[in-house]
């Protein structure tokens, strides 16, 4: 009756089903561990928002343990800083802010610390701006925000890990000085800074500078990292019912096939 599923034809089709049936069903386990990634993240990330703020010399000790600087992202910190390296910041391209294009602007600062005599370097990500301001050199940016910045010694934030390139997405230069970045990536900013960067920026979250404004720019805090489940669980059952939907209407058509045949067998006897 299935005699016909051995012919060539049909063993092509049958690897193409079951090449799309495994690609359907890789697709759907990938998606729901992108959900429980998300997940796992948004629990740490709305338990770690509550706790107290990182003391200064804590952090400076766990940003050289990987693992520790895992644990603390997320966290807020508080810092003492003594100077902003305004000579040195970076613009963050495309970046948006309830719906509107802009950038981030990246400030290298030197923060101080009872555990270390000489300050140690820390980007600080002081905000967004609209894209109109992003067309500037950031260091003239700088000059004109920094009398709002500068007279913040002890500043709020919040700790994230370095920023790195995936398998896609735009790359930077590795080499020479760069005015704007793809990503938040300390290491590269760190290759053109006077200061030696600890292996984490800070987003700034100080009230007191929300708003911070130039003749040219208005520099807005980063709102908390949205809690959103996304849209993976609801990828997971799409990819699932692909595969579902090709195993029942294979066996459809062979089932249709081999009644065909039969009915052409008892007609030509």
């Amino acid at each position: 009756m299935y005699s016909f599923a051995r012919k060539p034809i049909w063993l092509a089709g049958h690897a193409l089903a079951g090449s799309l049936l495994v690609i359907f069903v890789v697709a759907g386990y990938w998606q729901l561990s992108r959900h429980n990634e998300v997940r796992d993240r948004n629990a740490a990330v709305a338990e770690r928002q509550d706790m107290q703020a990182v003391e200064v010399d804590r952090f400076f000790e766990a940003v050289t343990d990987t693992e520790r600087i895992d644990q603390l992202e997320y966290r807020s910190v508080t810092l003492p800083v003594e100077r902003f390296d305004w000579h040195d910041s970076v613009l963050i391209r495309n970046r948006s802010f309830n719906g509107l294009a802009g950038c981030h602007l990246a400030v290298p600062a030197a923060v101080t610390s009872a555990g270390s005599a000489e300050p140690r370097g820390v980007l600080i990500v002081a905000g967004w701006l609209h894209q109109a301001a992003c067309e500037q050199e950031p260091d003239g940016l700088g000059r004109d925000l920094r009398p709002e910045l500068d007279s913040e010694r002890q500043i709020g934030g919040r700790i994230r890990r370095s920023q790195e390139r995936g398998l896609l997405g735009p790359s930077d230069p590795a080499q020479g000085r760069l005015d704007s970045l793809a990503r938040t990536d300390v290491t590269r900013i760190d290759q053109q800074t006077t200061l030696d960067l600890v292996p984490v920026y800070v987003e700034l979250t100080s009230t007191a500078t929300l708003g911070a404004t130039s003749e040219t720019a208005t520099l807005r805090l980063l709102p908390p990292p949205e809690l959103d489940a996304g849209p993976h669980l609801g990828y997971t059952f799409q990819w699932f019912s692909f595969a579902a939907v090709a195993i029942v209407g294979y066996t459809l058509v062979l089932r249709h096939q081999a009644r065909k045949g039969e009915s052409e067998q008892i007609a030509d006897d």
